[in-house]
């Protein structure tokens, strides 16, 4: 306890000694003694017994040792995670909230072989990657490799996409391709964000309020409302302010704006949900969402050793260069740009309805997203852009639940999207895309011995319009095209022990065409990009050993693409798109978890990759290459150097380890976790080049220590992230030496009250 109360203290003072000296110093950094003493007192505090818990037998022990049985959805059936021939990493609420999960970017270190960063330039835009395969285009003409569910609905923009997790039931990320139950462009995988539904039997409420470093101020307010014996209503808000992390200090006709802050958070958000139950067998499930945002973008800064205070949280002009009024906005360099600003405003109605017919579970999920983006953004240079998206999802699930050895899922899907960008990056273009796509899909279990064989099966067919112009040139493409494909999986699991599963799985992908966003030379004016197809084999164990108490999943997996898609320069076309012809990822993914008393719990997530093309053409080379200008290449483009070049945003290893402790006390308990996290440095662009497009990240260290009493009427905890302060960037431009910062360290105290 008393370990428990010094760490405590030693955060708070290392706090306030930060906060007094922010202001005259930005590169302030934990000092090494302060880090290591925190943390040798946090390992410390793991092994001093808690007198004041009560004695249990040895069978209650070993009960509440055990791990929770963790049900996931990711085959479109409730199963226990430890028997889902799937790659699967589940989150419940509670997870969330202790491994600081906040919002999907905070997923980073919580599942293997994930890459998370906020789109280059933009506020709330979803750059993921899985397994080493992601999308970091943003704009309406490239869709998402991994897939983000909202309680089922596939949102089909990466801008606004990056969801606070608030009020969450549980967050489930499947790797891999998911094309049989969950189709187009889930290539990489799936991130599904499940609600907490309503409870029809009970009023209370919470209230949660989080202040912190930089100003930061949140507040949430959740009401759980019964209306009847069937039917509940659950609604929340949320508020999330915090200034920003950069400063601007430009010169010459705009040193007047030197000292302003960049990169404030401004959130405004509300989720109401409607239950109701028509009898035993059949429910409807309505939720609306809203999210006003108005955070800045993540401003470009001039990686350090390259700008004028080697700082990469201010942002000044480089070299002798001088602000000019007198320049067009859509020029202005690093430095001398000033109008940051984003507003992203979002809403999603879903309905949900489901019910049972004899044997038969039948489901209705219909779901509307629309999403208006205005951004004022730097991306190499000055970028302008402004969206307006709606889409329509329309779903219909039947799933049998016999006695006997064989059951099935079935179902046919719609989707429809209508986006409209208009920008300025160097010149003016206008986009518009709409998309049609319907599919029906199959996958039945068939158990026999000890043995699951699962196979599925879907048709997916799909129309894109494409009406784009380039405004000054008046070079246009107007082009429909059509997408055609059937992908299928097969699984054999064997049930070795009644806690050791083991499978080997054969699926298929495919991700949809598209175009390119860009039109800088008459011979690479939004120029089309061919579908992706993908072959993935996978063999993984699911195990729990030492009566419960450790449990662990591994799967190694392969994964071979034909024309993966490919943003980047590409000499004599600028920037644009394009396929490879073949290329080849591999690797290995552990999670496990330890209960090493009933009071300490160890646990590990490590992903590695073995990324490489394969197969292409010296056209390709020269894009991957950009002119040869990779390390290497020595300005000769090369289908051999090319195929050196490491995949971006695909570090070959990447490991988190976390220890939490439980300490008992009469009146309440104490929690308390650390987790410590590396990953091997990679590159943000395809070139490999230039070297501010290097991402290298120190170890970085997340903690958090909760108090809460036995009555559960309240709850109050400290936490830091980031506690060594690194300075990073994930992503870059391929000119200048520009760099987006990733948060430093950032601190704060949670209040929640439950009435």
């Amino acid at each position: 306890i008393n370990n428990h109360y010094i760490l405590f203290t030693l955060l708070m003072n290392e706090f306030r000694q930060l906060e007094t000296s922010q202001g005259t110093n930005m590169q302030t950094r934990f000092k090494p003694t302060y880090l290591s003493t925190i943390v040798a007192m946090m390992l410390t505090s793991l092994s001093i017994p808690v007198y004041a818990q009560t004695a249990t037998s040895e069978e209650e022990a070993e009960d509440e040792s055990s791990f929770e049985i963790i049900n996931v959805t990711a085959q479109r059936r409730v199963q226990s995670i430890q028997e889902v021939p799937v790659s699967v990493t589940a989150l419940g609420a509670d997870s969330l909230e202790l491994k600081q999960v906040n919002n999907v970017l905070d997923l980073q270190y919580q599942v293997p072989n994930i890459s998370l960063a906020t789109n280059t330039g933009t506020a709330s835009g979803a750059r993921v990657f899985l397994r080493g395969v992601g999308e970091d285009e943003s704009r309406v003409s490239a869709d998402p490799a991994v897939g983000i569910y909202v309680d089922g609905v596939y949102v089909g923009r990466q801008v606004g996409a990056l969801f606070d997790l608030v009020d969450l039931e549980r967050v489930e990320v499947l790797r891999g391709p998911q094309g049989t139950l969950y189709g187009r462009n889930s290539n990489g995988g799936a991130i599904k964000l499940i609600s907490k539904a309503p409870d029809l039997n009970d009023n209370y409420g919470i209230a949660k309020v989080t202040v912190g470093s930089d100003g930061r101020l949140d507040g949430r307010l959740t009401g759980n409302f019964s209306l009847g014996k069937s039917t509940g209503l659950r609604a929340t808000f949320l508020t999330r302010s915090r200034d920003g992390f950069h400063t601007l200090n430009p010169n010459g006709d705009f040193a007047d704006r030197a000292g302003s802050e960049v990169g404030e958070q401004d959130t405004n958000a509300f989720r109401i949900g409607l239950l109701h139950e028509f009898n035993q067998d059949w429910t409807m499930n309505l939720a609306i969402d809203y999210t006003d945002d108005n955070s800045d973008p993540v401003p470009d800064s001039a990686q350090p050793g390259q700008d004028g205070d080697n700082d990469l949280f201010t942002i000044e002009p480089l070299g002798d260069t001088v602000c000019s009024a007198q320049t067009p906005d859509n020029f202005q360099p690093m430095g001398c740009f000033f109008d940051y600003r984003s507003e992203v405003e979002t809403t999603g109605v879903t309905l949900n309805v489901q019910g049972a017919i004899g044997e038969y579970d039948l489901q209705f999920l219909s779901g509307y997203r629309s999403m208006e983006d205005d951004l004022a953004s730097r991306i190499g240079f000055p970028y302008f852009q402004q969206t307006d998206q709606d889409q329509f999802s329309q779903e219909i699930t039947l799933s049998s639940n016999y006695t006997g050895a064989f059951n099935f899922v079935t179902g046919i899907y719609y989707f429809t999207e209508d986006v409209q960008l208009d920008s300025i990056f160097v010149f003016p273009f206008e986009l518009g895309v709409e998309t049609d796509a319907a599919a029906i899909f199959f996958q039945s279990d068939y158990q026999f011995s000890d043995y699951t064989l699962t196979t599925g099966i879907r048709y997916t067919d799909e129309t894109k319009d494409l009406d784009a112009l380039a405004v000054v040139s008046g070079a246009e493409r107007v082009e429909s095209r059509d997408f055609s494909n059937t992908t299928y999986n097969i699984a054999l699991n064997r049930q070795f022990t009644e806690d050791v599963m083991g499978y080997v799985s054969y699926s298929t992908g495919f991700k949809s065409g598209g175009w390119s966003p860009d039109c800088f030379a008459p011979t690479a004016c939004f120029l089309p990009v061919d579908e992706e197809k993908l072959d993935a084999f996978e063999i993984g164990i699911r195990s729990d050993w030492m009566d419960n108490r450790l449990r662990l999943n591994a799967t190694y997996f392969f994964n071979n693409y034909d024309d993966l898609q490919i943003a980047s320069t590409v000499p004599g076309l600028g920037f644009t798109r394009f396929n490879v012809d073949e290329t080849e990822i591999s690797g290995l993914e552990v999670e496990l978890s330890y209960a090493a008393t009933d009071n300490l719990f160890v646990d590990l997530t490590l992903g590695t990759l073995d990324a490489e093309y394969k197969s292409l053409t010296l056209d390709q080379a020269g894009g991957l290459t950009n002119n040869g200008s990779s390390p290497g290449c020595n300005g000769v483009v090369s289908i051999e150097c090319a195929k050196d070049l490491e995949l971006k945003n695909a570090p070959e290893y990447k490991a988190t380890l976390g220890i939490t402790h439980i300490a008992e006390l009469d009146g309440g308990e104490i929690t308390s976790r650390i987790d410590f996290s590396v990953e091997d440095d990679s590159w943000n662009l395809v070139a490999n080049a230039p070297d501010s497009a290097l991402t290298s990240v120190g170890t970085i260290v997340n903690a958090r220590i909760a108090y809460e009493p036995d009555s559960a009427e309240w709850m109050v905890a400290a936490w830091v992230r980031n506690l060594a302060d690194h300075e990073y960037a994930r992503a870059s431009t391929a000119n200048s030496f520009s760099q987006y910062a990733a948060e430093p360290l950032t601190w704060g105290v949670d209040l929640e009250y439950r009435f």
